[in-house]
């Protein structure tokens, strides 16, 4: 496991070409078999879990500094609370509980409310189509107030793992997720275990995000 970290981290951290067919595409731009992540257990903790509506897969959501939870009312989204109030959301990482995707659009949303307009970097970590990990993609782009939608495509046989955010300034929640393409894990799909260092890995690289879009 330390070892796949200090790939994530190298790749982000030194010029590389890398092979990974991942699209960032600002906006909201529908793909075709989309299922919505829905959101409204209550739950609270580092980790929440969602449910996408039509496969019913899991969808874990990750923040390796802050506590999150999903609020049992109105739309489905994800925030950080500290002392029982909702403070700015600063960094998350979601993955399917067991498997991988081809497609995400998501919305770090209402910067203005809670929080402060800046940047958000996006992290993807993704296999290609042998299920070989290819170097992470990065992409950073301006949050302002209201929806700030954001959708990442893969083409080429490209299979997303996770996808995190980090936003030194934070925003005050992520919502409307969706997600296309979700499968479970085949011969050439990392396992449950795969998907937590793969995690694991992604919070390292968002912990020194952090730090670079603070500075």
């Amino acid at each position: 496991m330390k070892r796949f970290v200090l790939v994530i981290c190298l790749s982000l951290l030194t010029p590389v070409v890398s092979r990974a067919t991942i699209i960032f595409t600002l906006g909201n731009n529908p793909q075709p078999g989309e299922e919505n992540v829905l959101l409204s257990s209550g739950a609270t903790g580092s980790t929440v879990t969602g449910t996408l509506n039509q496969s019913g897969l899991l969808v874990n959501f990750t923040s390796i500094t802050q506590t999150l939870t999903a609020p049992s009312n109105g739309q489905a989204r994800v925030e950080a609370i500290s002392g029982g109030s909702q403070v700015a959301l600063r960094d998350i990482s979601f993955a399917l509980a067991s498997g991988t995707f081809t497609d995400a659009i998501f919305n770090p949303a209402g910067v203005g409310r809670i929080g402060a307009s800046g940047n958000a970097s996006i992290i993807v970590i993704a296999n290609d189509a042998f299920g070989n990990p290819e170097p992470a993609s990065l992409f950073t782009y301006s949050l302002g107030n209201g929806n700030n939608f954001l959708t990442v495509t893969s083409s080429g046989g490209e299979r997303i793992n996770s996808i995190s955010i980090a936003a030194a300034n934070g925003f005050a929640d992520l919502r409307q997720v969706r997600i296309s393409g979700a499968s479970v894990p085949t011969g050439t799909v990392p396992d449950n275990g795969s998907t937590l260092t793969l995690l694991a890995g992604s919070g390292l690289a968002l912990a020194l995000l952090r730090r670079k879009l603070a500075a």
